[in-house]
C-alpha cells in the first residue's frame, strides 16, 4: 500500500489482510526497529493475523527519506543538525512533523482501502519502533490508538522533569493536562525477560544519560516505568500504563510479536503470577558513562 504523508512525502506500507478480517476488526500498526524492515515484521505478525482476523500496517520509514535516528527513533521530535552523539542543543520541532502525524495518515488510508468501519488502532513497535511509540503516548496522546506496545526499546525519554529532553522532559513545553492524558491511555511497556546485560543482537546507545536509566534494555525499561509511576503519584493521576515482563525472550522482534499478539488479542486465561523488575534484575540501574555506538 501506498501513503500520502502530511509533509507530501509518499510511503511503502507493507500490509497483511486475514482472509477473515472483516470492517469491525481489529488494525494494528507494526513499528520495524533500526533495520526499517517493515516486510520483515509484516510476516512476522502473519499467523497472529490469520488466527485473530488483523489487518497488520507495517511502514516502511526508510532512511533516504528519514535519516538517522533523528528522523526515526526520535520520531522527528528534533530538528536535523542536532550532534547524534550528545543530542545537546537540540531544537524540538513542530508536532505537524514527527512521524506520529504520519501514522495517522497511514491508518486513514488503509480504512479508506480496506472498507473498514475502524475509528481507532493499536501499536507494536519493538527497539527504534518501541521508542517512536512510547514518545507518541507521552507528546501527542490525542491519537487515536487503543493499545500501544513499547517492547524492547534501547532507551526512553522518562517523565523525570529534572532531566534534559529527550532524556527526560526538562526543556519541552507540555501543554496543560498533557500528562494527564498521556497516563489514561494504554501503554504497556513489553520487555524481554532475556534482553538484558548477556543479550548480544542490536546496537545500544551508551551515554552518561541512557547509562543512568540503566546498562541494558530490560533495566532501561524498568527504569522508564518506574520514573513514570512516580510522576503520576506526585501528580496524583490515574493512569491505564502497565509493565509487561515475557519469561524467555530477548532481543527477538519476532517472538515478542507473538507475545504482543496474544497479549492483544488472545482469550483471557487463568491469572498467572507477573515477573516484576525487582524479580529479574539482579541489581539496580548503574550511573556509569560510556561513549555512544
Amino acid at each position: 500500500m501506498q501513503a500520502d504523508l502530511p509533509g507530501g512525502e509518499t510511503i511503502e506500507v507493507f500490509t497483511y489482510h486475514a482472509a477473515r478480517h472483516g470492517p469491525d476488526d481489529p488494525i494494528v500498526v507494526v513499528l520495524p526497529g533500526a533495520g526499517r524492515n517493515g516486510d520483515d515484521y509484516r510476516d512476522s505478525w502473519i499467523k497472529a493475523a490469520e488466527r485473530y482476523d488483523l489487518l497488520v500496517l507495517s511502514p516502511a520509514f526508510v532512511d533516504a527519506q528519514f535519516p538517522g535516528p533523528i528522523s526515526y527513533n526520535l520520531g522527528g521530535m528534533i530538528a536535523q543538525g542536532a550532534d547524534p552523539a550528545t543530542l545537546e542543543d537540540i531544537q524540538v520541532t513542530a508536532p505537524k512533523t514527527w512521524i506520529h502525524a504520519d501514522i495517522e495518515a497511514i491508518f486513514d488510508k488503509a480504512v479508506q482501502l480496506s472498507g473498514s468501519s475502524a475509528t481507532h488502532y493499536d501499536l507494536f513497535g519493538h527497539s527504534a519502533g518501541a521508542q517512536i511509540i512510547h514518545r507518541m503516548i507521552f507528546f501527542a496522546p490525542e491519537l487515536r490508538v487503543r493499545t500501544a506496545l513499547a517492547a524492547n526499546a534501547g532507551w526512553y525519554t522518562t517523565a523525570e522533569a529534572d532531566v534534559a529532553f529527550p532524556y527526560g522532559t526538562k526543556g519541552i513545553s507540555l501543554p496543560p493536562g498533557q500528562l494527564e492524558k498521556a497516563f489514561a491511555r494504554r501503554l504497556v511497556v513489553f520487555l524481554g525477560e532475556l534482553d538484558n546485560a548477556d543479550e548480544t543482537r542490536g546496537s545500544l546507545r551508551a551515554t552518561p544519560e541512557t547509562n543512568a536509566q540503566g546498562l541494558h534494555r530490560l533495566a532501561r525499561g524498568c527504569y522508564f516505568y518506574a520514573a513514570a509511576m512516580q510522576e503520576q503519584a506526585r501528580l496524583k493521576l490515574s493512569t491505564n500504563w502497565q509493565l509487561k515482563i515475557v519469561p524467555g525472550v530477548g532481543h527477538d522482534y519476532r517472538r515478542m510479536a507473538d507475545a504482543a499478539a496474544e497479549f492483544l488479542y488472545g482469550a483471557p486465561g487463568p491469572a498467572a503470577s507477573q515477573m516484576t523488575c525487582s524479580q529479574v534484575l539482579s541489581s539496580p540501574p548503574s550511573r556509569g558513562s560510556a561513549t555512544a555506538n
